[in-house]
């Protein structure tokens, strides 16, 4: 099996997936109306994606103008064998090199196993809607960060600053948080900050990039308190806030905080670590 980006010329072999998915489901199909865009799928789209098994189409996915993710299915042959992990990865990986730093998806609430992929990957849901399509479906929105930024913040006596989310598997954590549209991650690190402890970072130089699996990316930066001392503000998304020592972090912790702290603490800069197993 393998993934690739499409042409025109595979546009009916996507548009027969997707067909056969929705007469799996009992949805309805509109050729000339909802499903006109898989008349030419390179043309619909930013970009577009087939995965492939002995030469024929089993899956597709694509990337919208506006950053969403669109048309992402799996005939059965192709699933449970990492193929829609595959497609939405490389729609990632496009949408980011594109300049997007988040990915909206919208799925029909009847479709179970596609948001467990989601939440797996990184994606929260923070929306419904009644779809305009030709069954009127429930969907849900997820939204997918494609890019974070945090700080790594030490004192005087070299102890790290750390802080526990109150939300899924309450991590220990660098204070920081998504990318948002029109800042830089640099920009990103230091208004999380503030939103997050309330403090005033100046950063001094970039530790890193860290590439995770699912194809989330993090910048991770030091700097240091210049006004303000770091305290949990009401009604954040933060239980705990803390100076421990490095070798001394509590469980669990987060990705970037396990990749990213020996690096930090060993002065390391300008770091790439690609394609990290999650944890």
């Amino acid at each position: 099996m393998s993934v690739r980006r499409a042409t025109a010329a595979d546009s009916a072999g996507a548009a027969a997936v997707v067909r056969a998915v929705y007469a799996e489901q009992g949805f309805s199909w509109d050729a000339g109306g909802y499903h006109a865009d898989l008349d030419d799928v390179a043309a619909s789209y930013h970009a577009f994606f087939v995965a492939e098994l002995d030469g024929a189409i089993i899956g597709t996915a694509g990337l919208s103008e506006h950053g969403s993710l669109e048309r992402l299915y799996v005939l059965p042959p192709g699933r449970g064998q990492g193929l829609g992990a595959a497609l939405l990865r490389a729609v990632i990986e496009e949408a980011r090199e594109r300049g997007f730093v988040r990915l909206e998806i919208w799925t029909d609430k009847l479709l179970i196993d596609a948001h467990r992929l989601y939440e797996r990957f990184g994606a929260y849901r923070d929306g419904e809607r009644v779809n305009n399509d030709p069954d009127a479906s429930h969907e849900w929105r997820y939204v997918l960060a494609l890019s974070g930024a945090c700080v790594a913040v030490f004192d005087d006596e070299g102890r790290v600053l750390v802080v526990r989310e109150n939300y899924g598997r309450r991590r220990y954590t660098f204070p920081g948080g998504a990318v948002e549209a029109s800042e830089t991650p640099a920009e990103a690190a230091v208004r999380e900050a503030r939103e997050e402890i309330g403090a005033e970072i100046e950063l001094d130089h970039v530790i890193g990039s860290y590439g995770l699996d699912n194809g989330f990316l993090v910048h991770l930066f030091r700097g240091h308190v210049v006004a303000r001392s770091p305290a949990l503000q009401p009604g954040g998304e933060l239980s705990e806030l803390r100076w421990v020592s490095s070798d001394l972090v509590p469980e669990p912790q987060s990705n970037v905080l396990r990749y990213g702290l020996p690096d930090a603490v060993a002065g390391r800069r300008g770091i790439v670590r690609e394609n990290l197993t999650r944890h």
